[in-house]
């Protein structure tokens, strides 16, 4: 009986050991996985970037004839020609500072061809603005000062070219191929306001040039300089239409905080 109970408790310690030998070759259990923080981004990394900065006008190879003539044939087809008489006879500019290049060529009507400048519905803006500067005294002190008529298309052409008329015309640039663009088809047609020395006048050098001059109009781009009617001025842009100005003529506009600031021109 002895015997008996020695045996049980042997082969009850040999299960107990054989069960800790099993649990200590088991495998440990995994460790919990832990997501380690980003390291902290700077300042700089974090800030939205910066706005996109206006891109300047494209350069551009000077003018060829040809291409001039191209350009001046998608508008007004056969009505007009280049006045060769005159030098220069065109001149390129970004005059409307929309950041594209403009170009102005002087023009003289076809032989044959008035009625078709003088169409009702042209497809260009046809202005005086030399007549508009030296309107009779009377209809200056009518209207408000420094007030210019705004073109009306739907009015009809209301300018009336002759066959011996000298015109400029400033087609408006379109993209960075400027005049050159097929599509570039916005047009001035100016009477009367062809002088001599006439030249391109960049914006930032007309900053410079007219620093402080009073009264002065707000200009949008690139000047036509030359001297007209005896007096040295410039054609300009004035967000619609195409002003002159010289010292002796121009009517001041009402004041205002941007007027005659030279540095806010734009």
């Amino acid at each position: 009986m002895l015997a008996r109970k020695a045996f049980l408790a042997s082969l009850s310690l040999v299960v107990v050991m054989g069960s800790v030998a099993l649990c200590g070759c088991a495998t440990p259990p995994a460790q919990p996985i832990i997501e380690q923080p980003s390291p902290p981004q700077s300042s700089e990394a974090v800030s939205s970037p910066p706005p996109p900065q206006p891109a300047a006008m494209p350069e551009l190879p000077s003018p060829k004839l040809e291409e001039v003539q191209q350009a001046v044939k998608r508008i007004f087809k056969d009505a007009v020609v280049i006045d060769a008489s005159r030098t220069p006879d065109f001149l390129v500019g970004d005059f409307n500072g929309d950041q594209s290049q403009d170009l102005a060529v002087i023009l003289r009507p076809a032989e044959g061809k008035l009625s078709e400048l003088n169409q009702e519905f042209p497809n260009w803006i046809a202005r005086e603005p030399l007549k508009e500067v030296l309107l009779p005294k009377s209809k200056v002190l009518a209207r408000p000062a420094g007030a210019t008529p705004t073109p009306n298309p739907a009015a009809g052409q209301t300018v009336r070219f002759e066959q011996s008329d000298v015109v400029l015309a400033i087609i408006h640039g379109q993209g960075p191929m400027g005049w050159h663009d097929p599509q570039a088809t916005q047009t001035h047609l100016l009477r009367d306001v062809v002088g001599t020395n006439m030249k391109t006048m960049r914006f930032q050098q007309a900053v410079k040039a007219y620093n402080g001059v009073k009264p002065f109009p707000i200009i949008y781009g690139d000047l036509i300089q030359q001297t007209l009617i005896g007096h040295s001025g410039f054609l300009h842009f004035m967000g619609g239409i195409y002003g002159w100005y010289d010292a002796k003529t121009y009517q001041a506009a009402a004041p205002g905080p941007a007027h005659g600031q030279v540095a806010g021109m734009r």
